[in-house]
């Protein structure tokens, strides 16, 4: 017999707390990606966002020569970051590489 009486539908489940703030915000970042991708030029393409706080925007990748152009264009791509809505008050970039790739 099984101890877990009762089953959770997955479509209809609705993550609370600290899960469901995070799940939210991965979806507003994928978003943000999508727009962010079509604006980069076909050089930054590798480059995502990660994290957004106190108006710094931090960019990812995994390649260490993108990240290199990427610091040489920095304001090249606050311009462009500025031009997404939810992006609107970013002040500051900052430019990670991704080791674990």
């Amino acid at each position: 017999m099984c101890k877990y009486k009762t089953l959770t539908n997955l479509a209809s489940f609705v993550p609370s707390g600290q899960l469901g703030k995070l799940l939210a915000q991965a979806k507003v970042y994928n978003q943000i990606n999508i727009e962010l991708a079509k604006l980069l030029p076909s050089t930054l393409k590798p480059l995502e966002l990660c994290l957004i706080k106190d108006n710094k925007a931090t960019l990812i990748t995994h390649n260490q020569a993108i990240a290199f152009r990427a610091q040489k264009q920095l304001v090249a791509l606050l311009e462009l970051l500025t031009q997404i809505p939810a992006l609107e008050s970013i002040t500051h970039i900052e430019i990670k590489i991704n080791i674990n790739k």
